[in-house]
């Protein structure tokens, strides 16, 4: 005797499920089921196509504007772009179709920039502070109440690039260390939480990619390339990568492991890194093992994206003596090689069959 399949409805009404829904849950769910089915048959060349007409759209929008003469001043490229994000958040909250989402992130990326503009003019485009300040504003507002994940990740991005330029700007280079510490704490706070909130996901992966973009800065920074006279040290963030590192490898092993043959191994590395390296290897380093720890493909690419761009940066665009770039470069590799090799003479043989969820790649959400 053949039996048919239980559907997701059959599974909501049986008598002893239902019981445990509230009232009117069973009418929401299936709705719900039954969007996602009707927005997955859609082929992906007609989504392409309506999320193409829903930024055409916004563009014909701010071209109207420009047009009509109603952002020329900064009041109204202010009034407009503030009219802009707050019809990005209504729609932003219907989730119905492609072309609503696509609209919506559009307006909201023009309506901050929009605003920015009108700020930029007020200030007669020479202080960089007040734009910060204004899109740090915007930022602290948009991020909750407008839930699109794009815009979550290239608000805070945009704001701490926008912070760099701010540093280069006023020549206070030292503050490139307490940004560069702040992302730090950021970005162990987001990443290493038991549960992770997924509205700060796009926060997370914005600052695990302004770390190593600030660093990098500040590599420049050592050259003539900003047209100033910046010669700030970078053992302050090496210090302070290392002290995240070891941190974070206690974080993740476990305190109990400290007094460990390997995990005294990977300390007294960090150490030596810290002492004689550049910032953006330990910065690469730390990526790369939250990306192996978590099973994160975007974290492991960050790290292997940025370690060969900060080493050709950190060779060719830093203003010291030749030989010095040549022993940080070789010896820090030295260094890790040699680490690999001890690091399989005294590694734990649970290591390879741990159940830990971090070494798993899997973990609570």
């Amino acid at each position: 005797m053949k039996s048919n399949p239980l559907t997701i409805e059959d599974v909501l009404t049986h008598s002893r499920v239902r019981p445990l829904l509230a009232e009117g849950d069973v009418d929401r769910i299936l709705d719900h089921l039954r969007v996602a089915n009707a927005s997955e048959k859609e082929p992906v060349y007609i989504r392409i196509l309506v999320g193409i007409g829903a930024w055409f759209a916004a563009l014909c929008l701010i071209l109207f504007l420009a047009v009509a003469s109603l952002i020329d001043s900064g009041a109204g490229a202010v009034l407009w772009g503030g009219v802009m994000l707050g019809a990005a958040v209504v729609p932003g909250r219907w989730r119905r179709g492609i072309f609503v989402s696509q609209l919506s992130l559009a307006m909201a990326i023009a309506g901050n920039l929009l605003v920015l503009f009108g700020f930029a003019e007020y200030s007669g485009f020479d202080e960089i502070g007040v734009i910060v300040f204004a899109h740090a504003v915007i930022t602290l507002l948009m991020y909750p109440l407008y839930s699109n994940s794009t815009y979550r990740f290239l608000s805070p991005t945009a704001l701490a690039a926008l912070v760099v330029f701010w540093i280069v700007d006023a020549r206070v280079s030292v503050w490139f260390h307490g940004l560069a510490a702040a992302e730090i704490v950021l970005v162990g706070t987001l990443f290493l939480s038991r549960r992770r909130m997924p509205a700060l996901e796009p926060l997370a992966y914005s600052a695990a990619l302004m770390l190593p973009v600030v660093l990098l800065i500040l590599n420049l920074s050592q050259a003539h390339l900003w047209r100033t006279d910046f010669n700030e040290p970078l053992w302050p963030s090496n210090l302070i990568l290392a002290l995240g590192l070891i941190i974070l490898y206690l974080y993740l092993a476990g305190v109990h492991h400290l007094r460990d043959s390997w995990m005294i191994l990977a300390v007294t590395a960090t150490l030596l890194l810290g002492v004689f390296t550049t910032p953006g290897i330990l910065v690469a380093v730390g990526l790369l093992v939250m990306g192996y720890a978590f099973g994160d493909r975007v974290l492991s690419a960050f790290a292997f994206l940025f370690l060969p761009l900060f080493l050709v940066v950190f060779y060719y665009a830093l203003n010291i003596d030749l030989a010095y770039k040549s022993a940080v470069v070789a010896g820090s590799g030295v260094l890790l090689l040699l680490v690999r090799k001890i690091a399989g003479w005294c590694r734990p043989d649970s290591a390879e069959k741990s159940a830990d969820p971090f070494v798993s790649g899997k973990r609570d959400t």
